[in-house]
């Protein structure tokens, strides 16, 4: 925020407020390039034409509100301007999708929490988008991902998870990770543990799981741990690859391989 520039649409139908605003960006020198919009209707011609960064709007518009200007902006935040003793309406606009609102005062004192309010603005929305954009990769790929507690029971699934092992994900939800395994607790035995090759010279450890109606898999696991900004742990991360096909390919090299042992003994 203090270097990149920040596009912003005011819509606001009061002049005085229009040039406190302007004002205010000018002297503070803030980092914002800024559209002004004076009624809802050509807050609506500007923003089907233009991206911006955010939209700060008086609740107030004369012929519209800032909720109706909320409708337009799509994943683009929305700062509310209300006057004094408007809670209700900062409420209201809350439950519609306002990111914050500024109370207006006939000072413009409000101006001054006006750059942290867009930073932090802009900042939540980033991290929002990040945040997607992890989540849709999580949950669209191949591997069985999930997230376990401190005690070891399921908080997250991706779908791979939920079509390799047979469950839906409100089934599996808050339920211990030891399901999965063969025995009621995994230990040496009950987790079958078995060495497997990925690769020239990659031997890796195996173990079987169980799938909800009963089928039995061999799988490898990988588990980190998720650590918190004190460095305290907080969760598991697992992911789990189905090893059905590669375990069925070692079997059929080392056939191969013993035919080719019997057949060397035989010729000499």
């Amino acid at each position: 925020m203090k270097s990149a520039t920040c596009r912003i649409l005011l819509v606001e139908d009061d002049k005085l407020d229009q040039m406190a605003f302007s004002r205010f960006v000018e002297s503070q020198q803030l980092p914002y390039d800024c559209t002004i919009a004076a009624s809802y209707k050509l807050a609506a011609e500007i923003l089907a034409n233009n991206h911006f960064d955010l939209v700060i709007s008086d609740y107030n518009l004369g012929d519209g509100t800032a909720l109706d200007v909320l409708k337009l902006t799509g994943k683009t935040p929305v700062i509310l301007i209300t006057g004094q003793g408007d809670e209700a309406v900062a409420v209201k606009a809350w439950q519609a999708g306002i990111y914050d609102y500024l109370v207006k005062d006939l000072e413009h004192n409000y101006l001054q929490t006006l750059p942290i309010t867009v930073e932090n603005a802009i900042r939540y929305t980033k991290v929002a988008e990040q945040a997607q954009l992890l989540s849709a990769a999580v949950m669209s790929t191949s591997e069985c991902i999930y997230i376990a507690d401190l005690e070891d029971k399921f908080i997250f699934v991706n779908s791979a998870f939920c079509k390799t092992y047979g469950y839906q994900r409100e089934e599996i939800i808050g339920k211990n990770a030891n399901i999965l395994w063969i025995g009621t607790t995994p230990t040496v035995q009950t987790r079958s543990v078995f060495r497997t090759s990925f690769g020239a010279g990659d031997a890796k450890i195996g173990f079987y799981h169980r799938r909800k109606d009963g089928s039995i898999f061999p799988v490898s696991i990988s588990r980190s741990i998720v650590k918190d900004e004190k460095q305290n742990n907080i969760a598991v991360v697992g992911i789990v690859r189905d090893i059905t096909e590669l375990i069925q390919i070692e079997d059929r090299i080392r056939a191969l391989n013993e035919r080719l042992r019997q057949d060397t003994r035989v010729m000499s």
